[in-house]
């Protein structure tokens, strides 16, 4: 943390900067600023090495403590405007009386003192006596006179004598509501031998009965009460405060997040809450998933219990899933980086890449890889909800790529037929039959589509062949099967059912027990997923992004090692000739290749405020277009 920063108001703003900040710096935190407050999106260009990092962070990181502020000033105009409620003289509120003198309260008083029921000046020093806290309550009580007190005008209550010097009691005093504990020295007598009496000197009066638990429906304090219950709802929805939106950063590599977290520990906002999302390539902890080849598989497996074994340090991840646990308990109060967490993962045996995906509810903001932000697969897979939040794109020369990439996908005919048997086996077994058919005729057509196309492929290089087709003609093809936009939608909900994970009890042996219903492999998962991503950008809006996309069959070659056989004693000779083991097989791949970035940021739309930041990203206006966004606040 700097230990003499500078100070800046901008836009209402006020930014602590580490040091004396570059003109270009400040031209760039006004830009932001103005962006965050109009709900703009930002092009920003500035060159490298002029502090871009720096000025987005403390900017961004300031406005978000500013909007923290306006939240916390906000019980303010609801409380005087509670004190300007007029109070009746209904059975709830002569049940407790006012804790601030009014003059609806004294006019009550009186107007009762005309029809003889009390006297003017009971009734006046009993509504406008100055009360201002629960000890001043009690203090009155007992310092008051027994001729004063005149017990019969007051309306009847349940009383309850405690003994004042038992601490219980003082506390059943204050937690008890609708129950009056009168105090022996004001309304009871102590006779010589030691008996208490009730002081029943005044004539008894009728009086109505008031039932706390049931107040009038006629007054203003029950609409009060109503408005009251109305915003603890409200509140109650949002926890209790008004949602401040989070700061999600997106860099090209994990080493740029690392460089990121160290800039920001140079400022004044190094203590605020935050994460890093990464893959399980750099956050898995555990010794036999980080050394296997496919850790995704490999996690998922030992997560839904497979053999038996399961995950120790995912059983851990409660240790250190909470911002305030991690701050100021394990000593990372300070901006830290993904080398940080998984070292004390390591230490307390949790899971540091699900500590992470914890860590994002309660964070402000989230550090994470374009690809996080831009791939529909992977926003669903780390829940990461970008509606009315802020993105950031630093070095954002290459979002274009990026975008493209995460609209785009490609599988094996191998992996088509792995889907489809695995599809026909939940079929067979009549596991959640209906919608394992309609995803299996999904599988059917598409294998049998790309046998018929690899017939018709054009060579174009050694050993590799193709054939194109646009996104209106797929289209087409699609019709055949019988594949719409309005099948699609139905499509969609079995596969949601597919991957939904459930539970049935069954009675085995005159026991009930639960079991979990089996779901395909994470691999089929991902097929299905992935062709689904595609046929909805096809079938969006109209088909109108139908022709950003080619639709591309290829066939290539691959050479693979023959297994070694042992001979009749059981030992392996290696052959004379390694190349003749060698066997060449084909390769078929549909792939689906998405040609325009702006199909990726239309799932942007729902975002607060975009900012894109590079030291080149001239023209701008043709940068802009082709990301298909309006960014009004450029720089």
């Amino acid at each position: 943390m700097a230990s003499s920063a500078s100070e800046y108001t901008i836009g209402g703003v006020k930014i602590l900067f580490p040091y004396k900040a570059y003109p270009s710096q400040l031209a760039m935190m006004n830009s932001i600023v103005r962006g965050l407050n109009c709900q703009k999106h930002c092009l920003l260009e500035s060159p490298t090495g002029s502090g871009k990092s720096l000025a987005l962070l403390c900017s961004t990181l300031a406005w978000q403590q500013s909007q923290y502020g306006k939240v916390g000033n906000e019980s303010y105009p609801n409380e005087k405007k509670q004190e300007k409620v007029q109070v009746c003289n209904c059975a709830c509120h002569t049940a407790r009386m006012p804790s601030t003198p009014t003059a609806a309260t004294c006019q009550t008083s009186s107007a009762v003192a005309e029809n003889g029921k009390c006297s003017p000046s009971l009734n006046q020093d009993a509504a406008c006596r100055p009360r201002n806290s629960l000890a001043s309550k009690l203090h009155a009580m007992m310092k008051s006179p027994l001729s004063q007190g005149d017990d019969d005008f007051q309306t009847e209550r349940k009383r309850i004598r405690m003994p004042l010097n038992d601490p219980q009691a003082r506390k059943r005093r204050c937690v008890e509501k609708g129950v009056c504990y009168i105090d022996d020295k004001t309304i009871l007598d102590e006779d010589n031998d030691g008996s208490w009496k009730m002081n029943l000197k005044s004539e008894p009066q009728h009086v109505p009965e008031v039932l706390v638990s049931s107040p009038c429906t006629l007054c203003t304090c029950m609409n009060s009460k109503k408005s009251e219950k109305g915003e603890d709802g409200a509140k109650g929805k949002n926890n209790g405060k008004t949602q401040v939106p989070k700061i999600f950063f997106g860099t090209r590599t994990h080493k740029q997040i690392t460089q990121i977290t160290h800039e920001l520990r140079r400022t004044n906002y190094s203590y605020v809450r935050m994460t890093i999302l990464s893959s399980r390539d750099h956050t898995c902890v555990h010794p036999e998933v980080s050394n296997s080849y496919n850790r995704n598989e490999k996690c998922k497996e030992l997560l839904e219990g497979k053999d038996g074994r399961s995950c120790r340090f995912y059983q851990g991840v409660h240790r250190m899933n909470e911002q305030n646990t991690l701050q100021w308990i394990h000593g990372m109060h300070l901006a830290w980086d993904i080398e940080e967490l998984v070292s004390l993962g390591k230490k307390l045996r949790s899971c540091a890449y699900f500590v992470a995906r914890e860590l994002m509810q309660e964070a402000d903001i989230i550090f994470c890889p374009y690809n996080y932000l831009m791939d529909p697969q992977i926003r669903e897979s780390m829940k990461i909800n970008l509606k009315d939040q802020i993105v950031i794109f630093d070095e954002a020369h290459n979002i274009e790529d990026c975008a493209r990439e995460s609209s785009s996908f490609s599988v094996t005919e191998n992996q088509l037929l792995f889907a489809r048997e695995e599809l026909d086996s939940m079929v067979n077994q009549n596991i959640r039959k209906s919608n394992h058919e309609a995803l299996r005729t999904v599988c059917y057509s598409f294998n049998n589509w790309l046998k018929e196309s690899s017939g018709n492929l054009v060579e174009k290089e050694y050993e590799t062949s193709c054939r194109v087709w646009n996104g209106k003609e797929m289209l087409n093809v699609f019709h055949n099967w019988g594949l719409t936009s309005a099948t699609f939608s139905i499509l969609q909900k079995h596969l949601d059912a597919v991957l939904e994970k459930e539970e049935k009890v069954l009675v085995l042996n005159g026991q009930q027990e639960s079991v979990t219903v089996p779901t395909v492999s994470a691999s089929t998962q991902i097929v299905l997923k992935g062709l689904f991503m595609v046929l909805d950008f096809l079938f969006r809006d109209n088909s109108r992004f139908a022709d950003d996309y080619r639709i591309a069959v290829q066939q290539t070659y691959t050479w693979t090692n023959q297994p070694d056989i042992p001979d009749e004693n059981g030992f392996f000779a290696r052959p004379r000739n390694r190349r003749g083991s060698r066997k060449k097989a084909a390769v078929l791949t549909l792939n689906f290749w998405c040609l325009n970035p702006a199909v990726a940021f239309s799932d942007l739309n729902c975002v607060r405020t975009i900012v894109l930041t590079s030291g080149t990203l001239s023209p701008m206006d043709s940068f802009s277009s082709e990301l298909g966004g309006k960014f009004i606040i450029q720089l």
